[in-house]
């Protein structure tokens, strides 16, 4: 059989009032509902009778579904409390006698369903195949089709079926994502009622994130290749305050799945909401133009396998030649539609990027990527990493994880400036998260987010300008929650766990003459957890070495907030012992006070002529708690280390450029350089979405637009470029 293609522009279906004739060559309306022109009040519950075919409807509990209208005096469907919580379904019948058939996979046509949902606020929960939609979840599915009109698992007899549910991303919980979900025994609860759920495709999260004065007004697409079994999701995010017909202009591709449908025939559609016990507006859900349609199998090429975001710090001037992506024939594009094919010569930007392959003369739909371009220079003192510019669930260090470095693509390569020595020992990962509501008030207000890990794995390294004299400090914030995995010593102390280093300043030299790579630790910070207690203490060791640690008289609860700053102090000093290694625990003052641990190691003679990186620890799954760390910062004195003199909005870099004001009030942004020649200035937001292009030599850039946030800055004059962070407030 020919493989088919699915036209990435939403399909038009011809609206008529009779039924479609079976194979017919256009496109053709099995059922369509778009909820009438009159009120139905909750107390009737909508029941139907406005369906082209006429169906009814059956709810599991009344009170709930209601039919209300928009602006244009158009019906569609409502949910609303009645002040019970409770999970609320209305089904209805899929017709029969029309050219659909039932067993999805023996269908001869393309399926489609399109229909709109709206969400009054944020769902609680994110997809889990444990958890699944409980009676206390908020949420919202439309069921595309099941085997019975029993949706939730709770029911009598409770179907298998296929629903697009809107619930709480799983990249970042502040917004909502749209999830292609298959489910058995229900939409509900794995652990009390056997649900069983497969989420297929997750779309990026939505924005703006739901709520009863800004709804996702979402227009959504689900597509099923019976020939090849492939499954794709569609959706657009639509202004306004009404509903737009979901078959009218273009969505946008989510991702693909391959999935064989159960032989069961699927009979019912419908809808489920989880509705708490509040009654107002922002308790609500709502749903319209639902339509199931089939059109001839068009040719058809799977897309490439591309990882959804790429980073390139250790490559300079990285070009569309350096984009990966698993497919035959690859093409890259800077459009989702349209546009040329880019030349492997074209320099990559901190934006999106998308491919398709072509196998026997067809080319499949693009697949999004955003790409990440860090620092490919060292980072200059004094340095701040608040983890702004980076996407919440990321990967810090971006590879093939649990793969070793055998695999070329394993080369280290991270967001930002981070990247990794390459080691067998690869199977865990730094991830970017939420930051904590940090309380601390000596450092500057935290932005960005954070990074946590846990337990043994990949070490990155931030690297910066080698220090060969004088003093290092850094300080960072972090929180420790314990795990079940640490537990006591068995070659140290058996009152504690084995100590173990979590966040040190690193040397690492290179043998020129035998490549052999050489690392030194200093000022490492050390952790281990009092067994009897349940409580840890922090250590501090001049370079890598249990025995020479010396531990705080303190000892600390976890889930607890700590400042921590380090030194060391009279680098490259022909004396070891005046080499010192410093650690602050919890200054509550800008002034540099007493250090709480002291260490310049008189037993041996550890000495250091230079240090380039600090360094992330996950150095022993028996010991390591799990970490959040964030606000890290590196200077070579106290004040500036804490962030004094500004250091949160330093912004010079090796290139030369200089913006200020950082943070940025008045949407006058300055940029100059040594040449003060005309600059090119292109501004992205988080996303990576160009949000402002201009040029300038000296003058004022008009951010006035920009609201509160965070960007990067993109300036190129001459052929030199750099990226800055800027804060707009």
């Amino acid at each position: 059989m020919k493989k088919l293609l699915l036209n990435q522009k939403s399909l038009k279906f011809a609206f008529i009032a009779m039924l479609f004739v079976a194979n017919s060559a256009w496109s053709q309306t099995v059922f369509q509902e778009t909820f009438g022109s009159a009120v139905v009040p909750v107390a009737n519950n909508y029941a139907g009778g406005t369906s082209t075919p006429v169906v009814s409807y059956t709810t599991n509990i009344a009170g709930y579904s209601a039919v209300g209208l928009d602006a244009s005096n158009n019906g569609f469907l409502n949910f609303v409390s009645n002040g019970t919580a409770k999970r609320v379904s209305l089904a209805g019948s899929i017709p029969s006698g029309t050219a659909f058939n039932s067993v999805l996979h023996s269908n001869t046509n393309l399926v489609t369903w399109t229909f709109n949902m709206k969400s009054s606020r944020l769902s609680t929960n994110q997809f889990s195949a444990t958890t699944g939609y409980p009676e206390a979840k908020y949420f919202n599915a439309t069921v595309l089709c099941a085997s019975n009109s029993s949706f939730i698992s709770n029911g009598t007899t409770p179907g298998t079926g296929y629903a697009v549910v809107v619930q709480k991303s799983t990249a970042d919980v502040t917004k909502a994502s749209i999830n292609l979900i298959k489910f058995s025994n229900g939409l509900g609860d794995p652990a009390a009622e056997a649900s069983v759920l497969t989420r297929l495709i997750e779309s990026p999260g939505l924005a703006p994130s739901p709520s009863a004065a800004a709804p996702n007004n979402l227009s959504i697409k689900v597509t099923y290749n019976p020939s090849i079994d492939v499954w794709e999701l569609y959706y657009r995010e639509d202004t306004g305050t009404t509903f737009v017909d979901p078959t009218s202009g273009t969505l946008n591709l989510v991702g693909s799945f391959t999935q064989v449908p159960p032989t069961t025939p699927m009979t019912s559609f419908g809808y489920v909401v989880g509705l708490q016990t509040s009654t107002s507006g922002s308790n609500s859900f709502q749903f319209d133009n639902f339509q199931i349609g089939l059109s001839p199998l068009p040719a058809y090429t799977a897309p490439p396998v591309i990882e959804k975001r790429q980073a390139f710090n250790s490559t300079l001037n990285p070009t569309v030649a350096d984009l990966v992506g698993v497919g035959t024939n690859m093409k890259w594009y800077s459009t989702l539609t349209g546009g040329a094919e880019l030349a492997t010569t074209t320099a990559l930007s901190y934006t999106n990027y998308y491919g398709s392959q072509t196998i026997n003369g067809t080319e499949s739909t693009r697949v999004a990527t955003q790409v990440f371009v860090g620092d490919t220079g060292l980072k200059t003192l004094p340095l701040y990493e608040g983890f702004a510019g980076y996407t919440i669930a990321d990967k810090l260090i971006l590879m093939n994880n649990g793969v070793n470095t055998a695999v070329a693509t394993n080369n280290g390569v991270g967001l930002g400036s981070w990247s990794i020595t390459p080691s067998t020992n690869i199977t865990d990962d730094v991830s970017i998260v939420a930051s904590p509501a940090w309380t601390n008030t000596v450092l500057p207000l935290a932005t960005g987010n954070a990074i946590t890990f846990a337990g043994s794995g990949i070490d990155p390294e931030l690297k910066f300008t080698n220090t060969s004299s004088g003093s290092l400090f850094s300080s960072f914030l972090f929180t420790a929650a314990d795990v079940t995995t640490i537990v006591a010593s068995t070659t140290t102390d058996p009152a504690y766990s084995t100590p173990t280093g979590i966040y040190s300043f690193l040397t690492e030299t290179t043998d020129p003459a035998t490549g052999i790579v050489t690392t030194a630790y200093s000022s490492d910070v050390m952790f281990r957890k009092n067994i009897a207690t349940g409580k840890f203490n922090i250590g501090l060791s001049k370079s890598n070495n249990i025995t020479e640690c010396v531990w705080s008289p303190t000892e600390y609860d976890f889930n607890t907030e700590h400042l921590v700053v380090i030194s060391y102090e009279n680098i490259g000093d022909a004396d070891p012992l005046m080499q010192t290694a410093n650690l602050w625990m919890d200054p509550a003052t800008t002034t540099q006070p007493t250090a709480t641990l002291s260490q310049n190691n008189p037993t041996t003679s550890v000495t250091r002529d230079h240090i380039d990186r600090i360094k992330l620890l996950q150095a022993s799954s028996t010991s390591t708690p799990t970490l959040i760390i964030d606000e890290i910062r590196v200077a070579n004195n106290w004040s500036e280390s804490i962030g004094g003199a500004n250091l949160a909005l330093a912004t010079v870099n090796a290139t030369g450029f200089n913006m200020y004001p950082n943070p940025v009030s008045n949407g006058k942004l300055y940029i100059t350089s040594s040449t003060d020649s005309e600059k090119e200035v292109t501004i992205f937001n988080t996303l990576g979405q160009q949000v402002l292009q201009a040029k300038t030599t000296t003058e004022a850039i008009n951010v006035s637009s920009l609201t509160q946030g965070t960007y990067f800055v993109k300036i190129n004059e001459a052929g030199n470029t750099a990226t800055n962070k800027l804060i707009v407030q």
